[in-house]
């Protein structure tokens, strides 16, 4: 008998045993009927979601610039740079690359915002471009999800607030509550069901024991890993209590408490497009309205309601007061807690000990204290991004891929328009005076499905584009043909 005959026969064997055996632990016939398929499928191809971040105004290198090996760039530290803006991501350092060495084309200052994700060299706000996350989605044939937190001035958006592209700048949704009807359903439609989901829903009504009877009607099928088998693995761990993640069920609209917050106190405003008055763009509400969109994207990218998105917070050149982020024993810089006018532009200040014959370029020649508070605040926006987003997809099991954590299957893009915030920075250099080593502060946390080789600082000596890095993330998704200008090809150490 050939040998697919008998495989075809042997599945259905398995199948009808898988069917009857459902029925009798008591789960419904379309539950039993897609169990039963599941059991000889083959292990299903992790979704994966691409997040792109954005923090106005640049970064202080004497408290950003992680602590390296010399000889081993997997051997670094994010926590031990003073302030250390990247501190929080430190306890993703599997998964975090910190890139070195990049550029922007064209432009210079805060007026780079108009390009820096696309490529495009001019800084006029005419001609055609298309960001990365919109190259992304075009390739995976997916509408991209655009937020924004006080993303451009009341009056409407100009070019500080033109972050994202698809030809024409794009205007970022700036109500959380929105968006959140829109993806997983207010008053209108009901949020999508994903079947591996359900099935794992439905699998955990399940006891340790019923779970185990039905792994072992799996023993001996393939010296490979079924998708049931991965199913019931999981579900296996939560019921014996091996397991201390969540599990999303994603069959229906999140809580979302932050957003009902923006939800509640937003009602019954009247909203003027391009009015001073407008809730979403009053700087009293910026805290809020930031951390109810990080909470949204954290779960549209877990139930994959949106596979990719785009966040900017605040526009370049905003000067919010950001006084709520001072680190302990930190004073008021002399210039005030305007974001970009007072905190950003506070120039540094040679340490005390240096001398002025030491041209070596090291963070160690600049005053840890005089941008103390530019640098606390910046850390605010990681700490933000930790707490409402990757702690989430760190922590819980892929409901869509059982066995891996969201964040295996995420990539998340952190990024600025410019490097050093005073010297308003677009590629790499040794700063002024007194030299010190600056970079483009570019990182990504996440694996993309096992697409990206995380874990390193990616360091270049002569700068490439960064259309290069942004060449690498959509072939990474799965985009092939994407295509950049300037780009003079993927970075391979980025790429598995």
């Amino acid at each position: 008998m050939q040998q697919h005959v008998r495989l075809i026969r042997a599945t259905k064997i398995l199948e009808r045993r898988m069917f009857l055996k459902a029925l009798a632990l008591g789960l419904t016939v379309p539950v039993a009927a897609r169990l039963a398929r599941t059991a000889t499928a083959a292990p299903a191809t992790a979704p994966k979601r691409f997040f792109l971040m954005y923090m106005p105004h640049g970064i202080a290198p004497e408290h950003y610039n992680p602590q390296v090996s010399d000889t081993d760039r997997t051997m670094f530290a994010l926590d031990k740079t003073n302030v250390s803006i990247l501190g929080p991501l430190q306890k993703y350092n599997s998964y975090v690359n910190v890139y070195q060495g990049f550029k922007y084309p064209g432009g210079a200052t805060h007026e780079g915002i108009v390009n820096c994700l696309s490529g495009y060299s001019g800084t006029d706000t005419t001609g055609a471009r298309t960001s990365v996350d919109q190259v992304i989605a075009q390739g995976l044939n997916v509408k991209p999800l655009t937020l924004g937190a006080c993303s451009h001035q009341p009056y409407g958006i100009d070019n500080n607030g033109m972050l994202f592209w698809n030809g024409t700048a794009i205007d970022p949704q700036k109500n959380p509550a929105a968006a959140a009807d829109q993806l997983f359903g207010g008053t209108s439609s009901a949020a999508p069901v994903n079947a591996d989901v359900q099935l794992r829903q439905d699998l955990l009504t399940l006891t340790a024991s019923e779970i185990q009877a039905l792994q072992t009607s799996l023993t001996g099928l393939t010296t490979e890993q079924t998708k049931l088998q991965r199913h019931l693995d999981a579900i296996n761990g939560l019921q014996s209590g091996s397991s201390s993640s969540g599990m999303s069920s994603c069959s229906g609209a999140p809580s979302l408490p932050t957003v009902d917050k923006v939800r509640a106190a937003s009602a019954g405003q009247v909203i003027q497009p391009g009015g001073g008055n407008d809730y979403f763009y009053q700087e009293a509400n910026f805290q809020l309205l930031l951390q109810a969109q990080l909470e949204l994207i954290a779960q549209a990218l877990l139930c994959n309601a949106a596979q990719v998105i785009g966040f900017m917070p605040m526009f370049a050149t905003c000067d919010f007061n950001f006084s709520f982020s001072a680190q302990p024993g930190i004073t008021a810089p002399s210039n005030g807690w305007a974001h970009h006018a007072g905190l950003s532009h506070t120039n540094p200040g040679a340490a005390a000990n240096y001398q002025a014959q030491n041209q070596t370029p090291s963070i160690a020649n600049l005053d840890p204290n005089t941008r103390a508070a530019f640098a606390g605040a910046q850390l605010w926006f990681a700490q933000q991004l930790d707490k409402y987003v990757l702690s989430v997809l760190a922590s819980t099991d892929d409901p869509s891929a059982p066995g891996s954590k969201v964040l295996d299957n995420t990539l998340v893009y952190w990024m600025s328009e410019i490097g050093d915030g005073a010297n308003h920075t677009t590629m790499t250099t040794n700063g002024s005076y007194p030299p010190v080593p600056t970079y483009l502060p570019l990182v990504s946390i996440g694996k993309c499905g096992g697409a990206i080789k995380s874990g390193q600082v990616v360091r270049f000596d002569t700068d490439r584009p960064a259309v290069d890095l942004y060449l690498s993330f959509a072939q990474a998704m799965g985009v092939t043909g994407a295509t950049f200008p300037g780009s003079t090809g993927p970075v391979t150490e980025v790429l598995t």
